[in-house]
């Protein structure tokens, strides 16, 4: 491999967490005309991402070590890999994924996903009848079984929910599709905004780590609004004072033209000195006006209920180096200007 190929390996390990051995191998396996990091081939694929996505900024209930307790991401152009970090995370991620329908309310989790595969140390989720996959890796077959009796003994009662991936394994339930069909009709004016914009989920997710990769985060989580007949993502994440880069770096790995996503920078408050460590919001917009993402940075002392030896384990874990060192907060305050103009 040249040396090209290899900074291009090594600058993909920022995005996804791989090891660079892992992103040389995606690499290699992808045709030419494709980026770095690959868009997903198929609408249903994107749209699976998305919902991934909000899920993960959702549902958080633990703090781990790694921020949204994902340690890295395997993209491909038919699928996408996400390697967990512990089984508490595990637990969470799947509670927030996996259907179920309470026998008078309104149905929990994706509708038609389903676990179509266990492997040594993954699951494979789909949903039926769609070209879209998901896969969780990072435990062993029996901690995955152990994750979702958590699951089931900590927060649902199987006896008052159907847990539609359990009882129909090979088709949608009747409450699976009645929820589709009242919130996620195609023909609903909301539905197409939030379709339009799934590509933002989607290229988030595919770029999860760079969370912790160029920036000093120990925790993030966000939700999805809307802004003006466009999908609004907000993520907020919380960093440490003077340990490592600051949050512009997410910025500045988002805006890059070969690795990043089609956004500009349209927004931009803080201090640009960036010795005083100040809280960062940050607003990014596509050209095409479907999406807007709406980062929120800010630099906080870890809560007391994060146990010590935990701590200092995301200590130890903190970057060194940010993305990179042109983009400055002042750099990107001018940024916003230029593009505001």
């Amino acid at each position: 491999m040249c040396a090209c190929d290899r900074s291009v390996a090594l600058i993909r390990v920022k995005y996804t967490g791989e090891s660079a051995q892992q992103a040389r191998q995606a690499l290699d396996l992808l045709p030419e005309a494709l980026a770095p990091i690959p868009a997903p081939a198929h609408p249903a694929q994107i749209r699976l991402e998305a919902r991934v996505f909000l899920s993960l900024l959702e549902d958080r209930n633990c703090f781990t070590r790694f921020p949204l307790g994902i340690l890295s991401v395997q993209p491909a152009p038919d699928e996408i890999t996400l390697q967990v970090e512990s089984v508490d995370r595990a637990v969470e991620i799947l509670f927030g994924l996996l259907p179920t329908a309470p026998p008078d309310g309104e149905l929990h989790g994706i509708p038609g996903l389903r676990v179509v595969k266990r492997r040594r140390t993954a699951i494979e989720l789909r949903i039926l009848g769609q070209p879209a996959r998901l896969r969780l890796s990072g435990l062993p077959h029996s901690l995955w079984r152990e994750a979702e009796q958590t699951m089931l003994k900590k927060w649902i009662d199987p006896d008052a929910m159907q847990l539609c991936w359990r009882t129909s394994r090979n088709a949608w339930t009747a409450a699976e599709r009645e929820h589709f069909s009242q919130w996620e009709d195609d023909s609903d004016p909301f539905v197409q905004v939030q379709q339009r914009g799934a590509w933002l989920g989607s290229g988030l997710l595919r770029r999860v780590a760079l969370l912790h990769t160029v920036a000093n985060t120990f925790f993030a989580d966000g939700y999805r609004g809307s802004a003006s007949g466009l999908t609004r993502l907000v993520v907020r994440s919380s960093h440490v004072r003077d340990q490592g880069p600051g949050p512009h770096h997410i910025a500045a790995a988002l805006l890059d033209p070969v690795f990043g996503l089609p956004l500009r920078l349209t927004r931009f408050r803080g201090d640009t000195d960036q010795r005083y460590g100040s809280d960062q919001h940050f607003v990014l917009t596509d050209p095409d006006k479907s999406a807007l993402l709406d980062l929120r940075a800010s630099v906080e002392r870890p809560p007391s209920r994060i146990a010590p030896e935990l701590w200092q384990s995301i200590l130890r874990r903190l970057p060194s180096h940010g993305f990179t060192n042109d983009f400055s907060p002042g750099f990107l305050a001018g940024l916003c200007g230029a593009n505001a103009s």
